[in-house]
This record gives C-alpha cells, structure tokens and sequence, in this order.
C-alpha cells in the first residue's frame, strides 16, 4: 500500500513537471537545468524527443545508483521516478 501511495504522488508530481516543461518551456524556447535542461536544448537542435533524451541521459546514475544504493533503492526510487516523468513528456 506505501509503494502504491508513493508512485501516485510520484506520478502526480512528474505530471506538473512535464507539463511545465511542455506547456510553458517548450513554447517559449526556454529550458531548465539539469538533465531535463540539456535534453531541452537537445530537443530545439535535433529535434529529438525530450522523454527519449531525459531517459538516455540518465542511464549513467542509474549504473552508479546500482552499485552505491543498492537494488532495493535503485528500482524503488530511480528507476520508478526516471521512468515516469520521462513518460509524461511524451505528451
């Protein structure tokens, strides 16, 4: 049931940040920092999708939070967060 609860306020937190990145950066030409930033200007150069770029530049700290953190942690926490706001910006 805690799982359960953490991945809908995960989720609802990946929507709002997908959605300000789609909704208000995008069309604005603006980009924020951190991966999602360097995916951002990625997607204004190639044209490459942002969820696809965010994903992929992320697999580095998913090996290093493997090996630091732990399985349990890495598919709770990594893994799950990664996974869905890289969903989210798709749409």
């Amino acid at each position: 049931m805690k799982f359960i609860k953490e991945t809908l306020i995960t989720a609802t937190g990946c929507i709002f940040m997908a959605l300000g990145i789609v909704m208000f950066l995008l069309p604005n030409q603006l980009s924020s920092g951190g991966l999602s930033g360097i995916a951002t200007v990625l997607y204004y150069v190639f044209k490459v999708n942002i969820g696809t770029t965010t994903l992929l530049l992320n697999i580095p700290f998913f090996v290093v939070a493997y090996i630091k953190l732990g399985k349990r942690f890495f598919v709770k926490s990594i893994i799950r967060n990664s996974t869905i706001i890289c969903i989210f910006e798709y749409f």
